[in-house]
């Protein structure tokens, strides 16, 4: 699968996503190691909560995260897709 017609630029592009992968791999194990679902935190792996502490505790949080990845989601799908026909 070829993402850009530049062969360094789709070599980075694969190199990111085969790393952003592997992470959300280790991180899902890791917390089902420690049985501890704020690992899984979409603000956690962003580290976001560096910039706004607290952030990533309470049901709240991990409520608006999944909605948080359910938008972004639906956003590259519509934008980034194309339909067949």
């Amino acid at each position: 699968m070829k993402t850009s017609e530049n062969r360094y630029i789709d070599a980075l592009i694969k190199l990111i996503l085969f790393s952003a992968v592997f992470h959300i791999i280790l991180i899902t194990i890791y917390s089902i190691v420690n049985l501890d679902i704020t690992y899984l935190n979409y603000f956690n792996i962003l580290d976001i909560d560096l910039f706004f502490p607290g952030i990533i505790g309470g049901s709240l949080s991990q409520v608006f995260s999944i909605l948080m990845i359910t938008i972004i989601y639906l956003i590259i799908y519509s934008v980034f897709t194309k339909k067949d026909k």
